[in-house]
Parts: C-alpha cells; sequence; structure tokens
C-alpha cells in the first residue's frame, strides 16, 4: 500500500486527535507512504457527497480510512432540544407539550435514520469509486456497535475497534491482524480478532504538526477552539456506564510527560492555540499515577505558556502540592463525575470514597482556586437511587457551593444512557428492563426512550422538577433549580 486517504465523517466540531496521531505514527514508521486528511464535518451538508467523490477521485488512495465519531444523535443531551422533550412527553401533564415533543422526538429520530444512512452510503460510495481500495472504519462510535455495523458495510472492510496505529500499519504493510482488535464478514460470516496487548504509548515522539498541517488542509479550522492532546489511554476502574475500559483496556498506558509538554508548546507557541483538552478517560487515574501527571504539570509551569486546560479528573486522592499545579498550569475548570451519596457511588462501582472526594475539593479550595469552575456531571435516577440517596447528593452540592461560591459550582444534571456490552446494560438485561437480544441502534422511540435510564418512582420526581426549573431559568442554573425543586418536594414528602 503507498496511500491512504483518512475520512472524518460528520459530527459536532471536535479536533480529530485519534485520526492525527495515526497519521503521525504512520509517518514516522513508513515516511514515503501518502496520506491526507479530510474532514466532512466542515462541509457544506449538500456538498459533501460530491466533496468525498473529488477528493477519490483526485487522490487515488490505495486504504480509505474512515473515523466515525458519533452515531446516538438522539441521545438527551444538554444544548439540543432532545432532554426536555423526552421529559414532557413522559412527565408533563399538559397536552400541548406532549404534542410538541413527540414531535420533537419524531425529527429526532428521523435526523438519526438520516445520518447513520448517510455515514454508511458514503462508505459505499468510496467503495464503489475504488473497488480496489481497502476500506477501514473506526473510531468512537464504530468501537461501541463494531458487529451491528460492520454488517452494513461493503463485504471486505476492515472494522478497528479502539486504538487504531498499530493496525493501520500492519493493513498498508499487508501484514495479518490476528493480534488486533478488528471485525470483519467474510462470505456472510462475522469474524472477530481480539489485541494481545497495547500499543507502548512511551515510544510516542512530539507530534510533527507542520506535517499534520501540510496533509490535513482542514487543521487551520479547529485551532481557534479546544484541540485535544492525549496524555494516556486505558482506565483501570469498572464503572458500570463505561466502555472506556474495553475500548482502551484496563491497563493505563501513558505517553512521556516531556513529549506531551513539546505538543503543547507547539500548539501554543506555533499556532498559537489557547485551549487545551486533554482526552483522557482520566488525567489522574490513580495515586500511583502521580508523579507522571506531576512531571507533566512541571513542564507546563516551566514554558509559562498564555493557555488554559481542562479534562476529566478523579480526585480522591488529590494533594496539596497536585492542586497548586494543576491551579498553575492554567486549569480552567475541573470537571468530574459526581454523586453526592456513598451508596450510589459504590452501586455504580465508581471506585472511591465520597468522604476524600470531598477532601480533594477542599485542598483544591485551599491551593489557590480563584476563577475557575467546578463541573459536576451528576447521573440523577442512576441504579441504587433513593429518595435518602438524592437528598445525600443535594446536600453535598450544597456544601460544594459553600466551599467554591455557588456561582463556581456547574451542576450538569443527566441520565445515564445504557450502553451495548456494558457491566449496566447486562444488570437491566437480567432484571428483565431490556429484552435479550434487542438492537441498541434501534430507531423505535419506545427503545430509544428506555435506553435513557430514569426508571419509577423516581423518574417521575426528576422528571417534573426539570420541567417546573426549565420555565425559569436555563443552562446551569436551571440545574442548580431543578436540585432545589426535588429538595423541597422530598421535605414536603418527610424524607428529610
Amino acid at each position: 500500500m503507498r496511500s491512504v486517504l483518512y475520512v472524518r465523517l460528520p459530527c459536532w466540531k471536535i479536533y480529530p486527535v485519534g485520526l492525527v496521531s495515526i497519521a503521525d505514527y504512520i509517518h514516522k514508521h513508513r515516511p514515503g507512504i501518502r496520506q491526507r486528511i479530510i474532514e466532512l464535518s466542515l462541509v457544506e451538508p449538500r456538498r459533501r457527497r460530491s466533496y468525498l467523490e473529488e477528493e477519490i477521485r483526485k487522490y487515488r488512495p490505495d486504504v480509505i480510512a474512515f473515523s466515525w465519531r458519533d452515531i446516538q444523535t438522539f441521545t438527551p443531551h444538554d444544548g439540543t432540544p432532545s432532554l426536555e422533550a423526552v421529559l414532557k412527553w413522559s412527565y408533563s401533564r399538559r397536552l400541548k407539550d406532549k404534542i410538541s415533543s413527540a414531535f420533537t422526538a419524531a425529527v429526532l429520530v428521523v435526523d438519526f435514520v438520516y445520518h447513520l444512512c448517510k455515514n454508511i452510503s458514503y462508505i459505499w460510495l468510496a467503495h464503489r469509486l475504488k473497488p480496489d481500495a481497502q476500506i477501514v472504519v473506526g473510531g468512537t462510535a464504530f468501537s461501541c456497535f463494531p458487529d451491528h455495523l460492520i454488517r452494513r458495510l461493503p463485504e471486505g472492510t476492515i472494522g478497528v475497534v479502539g486504538e487504531g496505529e498499530r493496525a493501520m500499519l500492519k493493513i498498508l504493510e499487508g501484514k495479518g491482524l490476528e493480534d488486533e482488535s478488528v471485525v470483519y464478514m467474510r462470505k456472510g460470516r462475522l469474524f472477530r480478532h481480539r489485541s494481545r496487548g497495547f500499543i507502548d504509548l512511551t515510544e510516542f515522539t512530539p507530534t510533527d504538526f507542520p506535517y499534520i498541517a501540510e496533509i490535513f488542509p482542514q487543521f487551520h479550522s479547529f485551532l481557534d477552539g479546544d484541540i485535544g492532546v492525549q496524555t494516556k489511554r486505558g482506565c483501570p476502574y469498572r464503572c458500570v456506564f463505561c466502555l472506556y475500559n474495553v475500548i482502551e483496556g484496563r491497563v493505563v498506558r501513558w505517553r512521556r510527560p516531556a513529549v506531551v509538554a513539546r505538543d503543547v508548546v507547539t500548539l501554543a507557541k506555533r499556532y498559537g492555540v489557547k485551549r487545551i483538552w486533554f482526552t483522557d478517560s482520566q488525567f489522574i487515574p490513580t495515586k500511583g499515577h502521580f508523579p507522571v501527571v506531576e512531571e507533566t504539570l512541571d513542564r507546563l509551569i516551566s514554558e509559562k505558556l498564555d493557555i488554559s486546560w481542562t479534562t476529566y479528573l478523579r480526585i480522591e486522592d488529590m494533594t496539596a502540592s497536585m492542586a497548586r499545579k494543576l491551579l498553575q498550569s492554567g486549569i480552567r475548570s475541573f470537571d468530574l463525575t459526581f454523586t453526592g451519596s456513598q451508596r450510589v457511588i459504590d452501586s455504580l462501582e465508581l471506585g472511591y470514597s465520597l468522604d476524600r472526594q470531598i477532601e480533594g475539593f477542599r485542598r483544591i479550595k485551599e491551593a489557590g482556586f480563584r476563577d475557575q469552575l467546578i463541573k459536576l456531571y451528576m447521573p440523577l435516577n442512576a441504579p441504587g437511587e433513593t429518595p435518602e440517596t438524592l437528598l445525600e447528593t443535594i446536600r453535598t452540592c450544597r456544601l460544594l457551593y459553600g466551599i467554591f461560591g455557588r456561582e463556581r459550582v456547574h451542576p450538569w444534571l443527566f441520565f445515564l444512557a445504557v450502553q451495548s456490552g456494558t457491566p449496566l446494560e447486562k444488570r437491566l438485561i437480567q432484571e428483565g428492563y431490556l429484552k435479550p437480544g434487542y438492537n441498541p441502534l434501534s430507531c423505535n422511540p419506545f427503545t430509544i426512550k428506555r435506553l435513557l435510564y430514569n426508571p419509577p418512582p423516581l423518574g417521575d420526581l426528576i422528571g417534573q422538577s426539570f420541567l417546573k426549573a426549565c420555565t425559569r431559568a436555563k443552562g446551569e442554573e436551571r440545574d442548580r433549580l431543578t436540585l432545589e425543586i426535588l429538595e423541597e418536594t422530598l421535605g414536603e414528602k418527610g424524607n428529610c
């Protein structure tokens, strides 16, 4: 194989850190291979098909590799009408709300089906235009649903599950893939191989951004937003709703701090990047990873860069020294999954002590916290939730208001989305909440609704509290108000 065209399938505008890493890895191991990256998200929707066709005809690649990041466009989350629509349909007592929510839901489901079929059609288009090219598909969305998606793609397509550097290199070199996490169809049969070990990230060198900018003409379009930089892969925890430890493995591997710092320095000084997002599943996985994290922070501090950054964190092992370095290096927000009840923490198998987490918050405040944000991603009505645990969470949230100031603490309320292959899904199938063999990519609105986990009896109370808050506030203030309404309602019912 002498050339490869990487195609980022449409999603919301977010820097394609995975594709950049693969292209950089291939260039360093096989510099003679021609590479090109295109981003369909930045192309006007009505021109995407013709744009892809032009690129394939012009470039004539031996390999066409698609990166598929997003798939469940209907999943309710902040910033879209879907969350409010789901709650209105289920919990509003007004006929007008139910009619409007049904219309919104129909639009969202049609949008989901349309984009799913559209992305599949782009892959088939590439196969028809260049039938002798090897088609490869990877990315987060594909890694979540490999067995379902590979059956809808041209036979012979290689699906890569999880990290793709080593698998892509073997594909380009014509080597076997028995030791890589891949799926493919042959004569109507599904074949799956699993990796016998993950790539050693300590071998990675700083990203060759001038080369990336050369092969990725749209690179500069991302520089005014958050640019992803990865410091680690893998997650040692077993959170029941998460697939990180399945896709990346449970062994934490890290890039050398000097390499991470050089990437950030190059982005800041050469390309004027101001905002960094460290894309790790957890920036501080365990206390045992403190040395590599602190060295990374020390290097960033020594460079005196004009940047801010954020990432997902665990803070139960926070020390005064670590807190100071996080703040001095430019962290702008502390983003973490949060529930203020130890019983729910244990039910979700989050693997930490609430008391130690609160002590970590206090150390952050004492280390010089000023205008940063505390972003709490709060899964309400998770398995194990009761009126008592809900009140515990609300009271713990108030405790954080007292530590940091109400305006600096941003609760972000959501309901767990049931992901295929997670312990949560298996638990819900055993309990009869989901049917065995259900289709996780179903476009049935009632199946979609069950995949948003908000069961009775608390579901009705939480849904109606959220809708009341929606009439009076938006964003994080709406979520704060939802918690206040819940607290008041639970108190009236004698659950305080």
